[in-house]
């Protein structure tokens, strides 16, 4: 009986490392430009099938550009890197003005540029350069 409880207890320290184990992170490091706006750039550490968040507000307080990323490992041509889900919200005054959604792939090391409307078709209201290191 002894031996028993002393090998769950030890499967179940074995197993709970594996339940531990901390999502891989990556430092991205992102330049978004809408259409009307001045373009910035963002650097922030996201953890891979986490949604972050990033806010910036212009000079006068009045319009607000929120980015939200989704990012997750992922491999494309033989390539690592990391498969995003963007979405970019612009609000004045707090009315939602414009909102565009990318979903890209960028390899880890290397600065893709992206361009999409809001149908995610190439150019029109947002551009993305991205440029994404694993930590």
């Amino acid at each position: 009986m002894n031996k028993l409880v002393s090998l769950s207890f030890a499967t179940a320290v074995f197993l709970s490392g594996f339940a531990s184990e901390a999502a891989s992170q990556y430092k991205v490091n992102l330049r978004v430009n809408l259409k009307g706006q001045s373009p910035f750039s963002v650097n922030t550490v996201a953890k891979s099938g986490k949604k972050t968040f990033i806010s910036q507000f212009s000079d006068d307080g009045q319009t607000e550009t929120l980015v939200s990323l989704v990012a997750r490992k992922s491999q494309s041509q033989s390539k690592d890197g990391l498969a995003m889900d963007v979405i970019v919200t612009r609000r004045v005054r707090g009315e939602e003005k414009i909102s565009e959604r990318a979903q890209i792939f960028a390899p880890e090391n290397e600065e893709m540029e992206f361009g999409v409307n809001s149908r995610g078709k190439a150019a029109g209201n947002l551009s993305l350069a991205v440029m994404a290191h694993r930590l």
